[in-house]
């Protein structure tokens, strides 16, 4: 299993989500780790209208999209996908 580099991986993030929420994705942020299992994975953070945030069905649907796009592209890692506002976007 091939990883992807990170400029890469925040394209294919970035599409999937403004392709699901829209415009109100303004910006992504990528950290690739292990998971809880000791399998590859990218805990991406996208800064979001608040609206957006509190929406299990939008997390849900961008990492399926995310997660196919990886996959289409030869990277097997598993997204964890998290909606953050301004205010939470400039704490790290």
């Amino acid at each position: 299993m091939a990883q992807l580099p990170i400029h890469r991986i925040e394209e294919i993030g970035l599409a999937a989500a403004r392709a699901i929420a829209g415009g109100q994705v303004r910006a992504i942020r990528v950290r690739p780790a292990l998971d809880s299992g000791d399998e590859p994975a990218y805990f991406m953070s996208f800064l979001s209208e608040t609206s957006q945030t509190g929406r299990p069905e939008v997390l849900l649907d961008i990492a399926h999209k995310v997660r196919d796009e990886l996959i289409e592209n030869g990277d097997e890692s598993y997204p964890y996908i998290r909606l953050v506002t301004q205010d939470e976007w400039g704490v790290r």
